[in-house]
């Protein structure tokens, strides 16, 4: 099986959206708000948008910011969002599209990736640290509006 990995193009939202409910399921995910995010982020410098295709079918999906901050004195990769099709899973499209990303992050001049995942995910877990990720950190988060 022969993955691509490509940037992201307005007419892939769709597909996208699809590989995004499975990130989050049971969320009532708003179309317009995130065609409105999807559009912004493809056109922002700061931002890439990248996916995996097999054949036609896009089977993987990553966000990525680069961020700066005082503590890591430099560059960082964020991965803001991944996401493998749960069809897809187990056969090494989840590790091409992260070379891809740690590619794209040393173009980018960032000396470091960056990531959060949630406490049920734990596959992704440990696929992350099968990819070389440490847990350093607690996330916190609270809404506002």
């Amino acid at each position: 099986m022969h993955i691509t990995v490509r940037k992201v193009n307005r007419s892939d939202f769709a597909e996208i959206t699809e590989l995004l409910k499975q990130l989050w399921p049971g969320k009532c995910l708003d179309r317009d708000k995130l065609s409105t995010v999807f559009d912004q982020m493809i056109e922002a410098d700061e931002y890439d948008l990248v996916c995996a295709e097999k054949g036609q079918e896009i089977v993987g999906f990553a966000s990525l910011a680069v961020l700066q901050n005082f503590w890591q004195e430099g560059l960082i990769m964020y991965i803001t969002t991944m996401i493998v099709d749960e069809k897809h899973r187990g056969r090494g499209i989840g590790k091409t599209l992260m070379a891809r990303i740690a590619e794209i992050a040393r173009q980018r001049g960032c000396a470091k990736i960056e990531l959060e995942s949630a406490f049920h995910r734990t596959d992704a877990h440990a696929f992350y640290e099968k990819m070389g990720f440490e847990k350093r950190a607690y996330f916190f988060s609270k809404d506002i509006l």
